[in-house]
């Protein structure tokens, strides 16, 4: 009997992996070029004790399985590996520079200083090593590197966060080489960056009542108090406020979406506005080339929301990027999945918006033992 040909395999695999607390994480398993290498999503399902559980963990493989189907798409489109390895012949150091050109050009100019501390270290670390050279155990290696170095301004060993940000620049630089086609991948994927992170910053955000608490109290500034609910109830970031242009918004009917680039990631975002939204744009549209919103500078915006925050009573500190935090939590507390809420907010990755559905599932948790006080003896 003649053998049945084995059709081709699946580069990229969905796999689990049992944690202690019963939960399963999520990884691909990715196999190319004959190497294969793990990707940890940060995405995990939970023991389906309830209706609840079940559809968090159909939105959560939702979420994996579109990363997934994005991963096979970069693989498909990956150019041969021995004509990128040819094209990544060429000084790291002398790429961070492309790329901190290229960023410049884009009106981002502040990377400049962190490529050109980036490079110090690099030139003591690996002075010779070319782009083809940086795998996992060479960004380990710097990592390891800044740990035992000492700066020498300060003579004190680098902090987390400089470490964590010079990482990041590397791995920016190695995005753009893998977005000009001059390496198939990102070697940083496989690297945890979880270890020099350090502390995150807690994520601030307003409770629905807060929200209405500054929509009813009076605001120095009524373009601020505009700018900043709209983004309650959109998600915008600051950036794409100011930038916003009337060509921007698009009505149709009595439905208003927004169509524009954002400044942060240079992808196009599509919008639908909420009625909420709405309300908070001028009641007079401009001129197609005009702004939507009049802005003043970040320092006086910051003056203006501590104030009106003080007289509505509300105790946080109050940033305008805490808006943008308080729509994606109330788009995950009313049911939203993480897919369409990555979608929303112009998420580059689905686990970015992962942070925010561990904020609401403590909320669920906390909401759910409030029933035990009911019924503690006094």
């Amino acid at each position: 009997m003649a053998r049945t040909k084995k059709s081709e395999s699946v580069p990229v695999r969905i796999r689990f992996k049992e944690l202690e607390n019963g939960n399963k994480s999520i990884y691909l398993d990715i196999y190319y070029e004959r190497k294969r290498r793990y990707e940890f999503l940060k995405l995990y399902l939970v023991p389906e004790n309830s209706a609840e559980a079940k559809t968090q963990n159909e939105h959560t493989l939702k979420a994996a399985n579109a990363i997934k189907a994005q991963r096979i798409l970069d693989i498909t489109n990956k150019k041969p590996q021995k004509d990128l390895s040819d094209k990544a012949k060429v000084l790291l150091t002398d790429w961070l520079h492309v790329y901190s050109e290229k960023k410049t050009k884009d009106g981002k100019t502040s990377v400049e200083k962190v490529v050109h501390s980036t490079v110090k270290q690099l030139e003591r670390y690996a002075p010779k090593a070319m782009l083809c050279d940086v795998d996992k155990s060479f960004l380990e290696g710097f990592v390891q590197h800044m740990t035992e170095t000492k700066s020498r301004r300060t003579n004190r060993p680098f902090a987390k966060k400089t470490i964590s940000n010079l990482l990041a620049c590397i791995i920016a630089a190695l995005g753009l080489a893998v977005e000009e086609d001059v390496l198939s991948f990102n070697p940083a994927e496989a690297v945890d960056r979880k270890a020099i992170q350090g502390e995150k910053k807690k994520r601030e955000y307003l409770t629905i009542d807060e929200v209405k608490m500054l929509m009813d109290t009076p605001c120095t500034s009524e373009d601020v108090k505009k700018a900043f609910l709209f983004s309650c109830f959109c998600g915008l970031r600051i950036s794409d406020v100011r930038a916003l242009l009337w060509k921007d918004v698009i009505y149709e009917s009595d439905k208003i979406h927004l169509e524009l680039r954002q400044k942060k990631t240079e992808a196009l975002l599509y919008l639908p506005l909420n009625k909420q939204a709405q309300c908070f744009l001028p009641a007079n549209k401009g001129n197609v080339e005009e702004c939507v919103f009049s802005l003043p500078s970040q320092s006086t915006i910051s003056k203006i929301l501590g104030r009106w925050a003080k007289d509505a009573g509300i105790s946080k500190k109050v940033c305008y990027h805490m808006s943008r935090h308080t729509f994606a939590t109330m788009e995950l507390t009313m049911g939203a999945d993480l897919y369409t809420t990555s979608l929303l907010m112009g998420h580059s990755n689905v686990q970015i918006t992962q942070i925010y559905a561990k904020i609401i599932d403590v909320k669920k948790e906390q909401a759910v033992m409030m029933i035990d006080a009911l019924f503690n003896e006094p």
